[in-house]
């Protein structure tokens, strides 16, 4: 009985203490980044041994086989290494590519369903927040309470209230595209703004977007919209001809013709002395002082594209009464914001946000960090001491290396910026939408020509380190989860951002601008060597992306040959599983198989492609792992060295 009390309190101190180290599983987000920090809370954060082998073991097997529908067992891998391991992946079929969009949709509802708002970034609380006020807000009442609604003079199918009516009256029409367009919802027109020797053009062009249904698929939306928001049926009856009679006559006047006009330059002065601004009768300024932030000035300069076109449509809409038009933008407007939509405003008003919450919203980021970290250290160990890279890219790759372990631990801070100045509740979508709307066409509006001098590294290598991020984007094809274990981030992501921590050393987009001047010498032999095995002296590829490949799987595959030596008998139990298995394969043909099949969806041209058949892969590890033979194409081709 004792014996059982004893055994009794040890479960229930492991429990805690099993518990303890969930609640502190969650990486935190401190407040930099760093190698460092990065290693120290792996270590804190480390499961126990036994749990690691198991996730390690199943998520590996896992792999393995999955890899008997990827690999070409019919290639020898000494002899086509890439057709080995590309020749099926790289021919995405129909389903495939339909399998990933539903993965892609499986992590955003979870992302949706999950319990985690404390977690999220600020900008991924948005997203939430609008899309569940989108699910929930179809009500006449939550319309009319939106700002856009009293903005723009209301809906007269469902409003002809005093106080909206009166508003109406003073309106133009004008003001009611104004009312949309400030919200950067562009009907009938577009501007679009930009500097040009310290003077502010604006460009007006007609809508293009002409044809967006049929006219027959329009006139049943129109009887959908009408009948969702309660509309009387003989009212509706009379309101749908009259909106699709106006359909007609815009089509009619937007259609394509064989006129071919030169565009028209004005002042802004000038412009509104011409025809747009005599015969028309409207406020051009409040307009442009509403719709881009700012009154033109009188020296600014108005181009016109099409004028004779646009202004057959600013006639029309000048002899259109005011609530047939109100009618048509406010059914059109609706058509494209039906709850069954949610998720494709979602990802059109947030397409940063949702793209980040796809491509590695379930990243376990303290073993991401570790390998991070395990990178950066080989990257200090072999790199700097070579004639490869020199010191000023070697201090922008360590600065690569800062920001991509910030945006893995901390989170996207340019999301947050992007979206600091809108302030969503999960009440009403429409009013939602509107802040959208008006915060994208600000931004859109406020871009303007920088130059970076000072700060030229840190732009350059933020924008890097975010790009990386895309790296899971092939992940995710090949797995269909991302929270990966050790083993499988080394094989499918360790040499991209090896790659990465590498090329970002540049600032320049010119191939190879990382390298010393030193290393010339060291690039000529490599040239001169890979030329005589390839037989030609024009190479179909960019040798520096043959080098920073090499390079790249140098540092990799000393990780990964790290990580190995720390967990000796796993790696030993799990080469007897897989050499057991129909493909024989091992922990290090996994690694040399997976850093290959991540970039296999990445190749679309003929140079690429052949740069991937020219990898050498063959090291002596490469050799050993694969039971190389002299006589194998690889073996006798591979013999150039980087290191």
């Amino acid at each position: 009985m004792k014996m059982l009390s004893i055994y009794c309190q040890r479960i229930s101190l492991l429990l805690t203490l099993h518990a303890f180290v969930r609640v502190y599983a969650t990486p935190s987000l401190a407040p930099t980044a760093t190698a460092s920090t990065a290693s120290s809370a792996a270590t804190a954060t480390a499961p126990t041994a036994a749990t690691i082998a198991v996730n390690v073991e199943t998520e590996v097997l896992r792999f393995s086989y999955e890899l008997e529908r990827w690999l070409d067992i019919e290639k020898r891998p000494c002899h086509d290494f890439y057709s080995y391991v590309c020749g099926k992946t790289a021919n995405t079929t129909k389903e495939q590519l339909q399998e990933r969009i539903q993965r892609e949709q499986q992590k955003f509802d979870t992302f949706l369903t999950t319990n985690n708002n404390e977690q999220l970034l600020d900008a991924e609380l948005k997203l939430k927040q609008f899309y569940d006020s989108c699910k929930n807000a179809r009500s006449i009442e939550e319309l009319k309470a939106s700002f856009m609604y009293r903005h723009s003079g209301g809906w007269p199918a469902i409003d002809s209230t005093a106080a909206i009516l009166r508003r109406r009256r003073s309106m133009t029409w004008l003001d009611v595209v104004g009312a949309f367009h400030e919200a950067g919802v562009n009907y009938f027109f577009t501007q679009q703004i930009e500097i040009k020797s310290n003077k502010r053009l604006v460009y007006l062009n007609v809508d293009a977007n002409v044809m967006r249904y049929t006219l027959r698929k329009f006139e049943q939306l129109i009887g959908d919209v009408l009948l969702e928001y309660g509309v009387d049926m003989d009212r509706g009856r009379l309101v749908a001809l009259e909106i699709l009679n106006f359909e007609r006559n815009r089509r009619e006047i937007l259609k394509d013709d064989e006129l071919k006009e030169e565009d028209t330059e004005y002042s802004y002065e000038e412009f509104k002395a011409s025809s747009f601004g005599t015969r028309l009768l409207v406020d051009w300024d409040a307009y442009f002082k509403s719709a881009l932030g700012k009154p033109l000035k009188p020296s600014d300069i108005v181009v016109i594209h099409k004028k004779s076109k646009l202004m057959q449509v600013f006639e029309f809409l000048q002899q259109t009464a005011m609530t047939r038009l109100l009618n048509w933008i406010w059914i059109d407007y609706l058509m494209d914001k039906s709850a069954g939509d949610c998720q494709k405003l979602t990802q059109q008003y947030f397409e940063p946000v949702y793209q980040h919450i796809v491509e590695h919203a379930f990243l376990d980021k303290v073993q991401m960090a570790q390998l991070y970290a395990s990178i950066g250290r080989a990257y200090d160990q072999l790199l700097p001491s070579t004639a490869w890279i020199d010191e000023m890219s070697q201090q922008n790759s360590h600065l690569f290396h800062g920001r991509v372990m910030h945006i893995t631990l901390n989170g996207n801070d340019n999301l947050d910026a992007n979206y600091a100045k809108l302030q969503i509740s999960n009440r009403n979508f429409y009013r939602n939408l509107e802040k959208l709307q008006r915060a994208l066409t600000q931004q859109t509006n406020n871009q303007r020509p920088i130059t970076h001098v000072g700060n030229a590294a840190i732009a350059d290598t933020t924008k890097i380190a975010s790009n990386f991020m895309r790296t899971f984007v092939a992940v995710s094809a090949l797995m269909q989860q991302q929270n990966l274990t050790a083993p499988l981030n080394h094989m499918l992501v360790g040499e991209h951002f090896a790659k990465h921590l590498i090329a970002s050393g540049s600032t320049s987009q010119i191939l190879g601008a990382w390298r010393s001047m030193e290393s010339e010498r060291e690039f000529a032999t490599l040239r001169q060597c890979v030329q005589q095995q390839s037989g030609t002296t024009e190479l179909p590829y960019n040798l520096n992306e043959l080098l920073v490949k090499l390079l790249a799987q140098q540092l990799a595959l000393k990780t990964y040959e790290q990580w190995q030596e720390r967990n000796e008998r796993l790696v030993h139990r799990l080469d007897s599983l897989l050499a057991s298995g129909r493909l024989q394969l091992s922990m290090n043909k996994l690694y040399f198989i997976g850093s290959m099949l991540a970039d296999c969806r990445q190749l679309e041209s003929g140079p690429q492609k052949q740069l991937m058949k020219s990898y050498l892969r063959n090291s002596v590890k490469f050799r050993q792992t694969f039971r190389c033979r002299l006589t194998d194409e690889l073996y006798e081709s591979n013999t150039c060295k980087v290191l």
